[in-house]
């Protein structure tokens, strides 16, 4: 990326930033114990399981909780009031920002313009037909259905039907 934001932490409280480093925490090691399990045949139990944990949780902390210098508070607040003054005008003059065939380049404009040019291009082209009702949520539960179904036939192995299971926060329907 062109950009990385600066260290969000000064702009939560201490409260939000320990939730923040439990989740992350958890998250983590959810991960790492099913793949040292799974791959390695490590028992949930075992001491250097715990030892990673802690190590893991302490590296956390000083990543999120470690107090900032001045200035990386200020270009921090700085940059978090210009994001919500774009947003505030944005959404108060009834303007959309989206970026443009997936080559990073933003438009800003009228979201009645943007409308209107879509509708007309659609009309144009003919190349799009507008969907009833979203079918990913029908698609998606059938496709954990058709998975299950194949492990408990013993088709695929549990590894494998974990690798193929979509994860609802990430899945969108295709282009087509």
């Amino acid at each position: 990326p062109n950009y990385i934001r600066s260290n969000q932490s000064s702009l939560h409280s201490y409260k939000h930033q320990e939730k923040h480093v439990q989740q992350e925490h958890k998250n983590i090691m959810n991960v790492i114990t099913r793949y040292l399990i799974r791959e390695h045949h490590i028992p949930l139990t075992a001491t250097i399981i715990r030892k990673f944990s802690q190590q893991l949780e302490t590296s956390l902390h000083q990543h999120y909780m470690i107090p900032l210098s001045y200035l990386n508070i200020y270009r921090t607040r700085k940059e978090f009031k210009l994001m919500k003054s774009i947003q505030h005008r944005l959404k108060k003059g009834n303007y959309i920002l989206r970026e443009t065939d997936k080559s990073g380049i933003f438009h800003i404009g009228n979201s009645v313009d943007y409308e209107k040019k879509a509708e007309v291009y659609r009309q144009k082209t003919g190349a799009y037909i507008e969907l009833d009702s979203n079918p990913l949520w029908s698609v998606f539960d059938e496709v954990i259905l058709l998975l299950n179904d194949l492990r408990s036939k013993k088709y695929i192995l549990s590894w494998q039907l974990d690798k193929m299971m979509p994860k609802r926060d990430t899945v969108q329907l295709a282009y087509l």
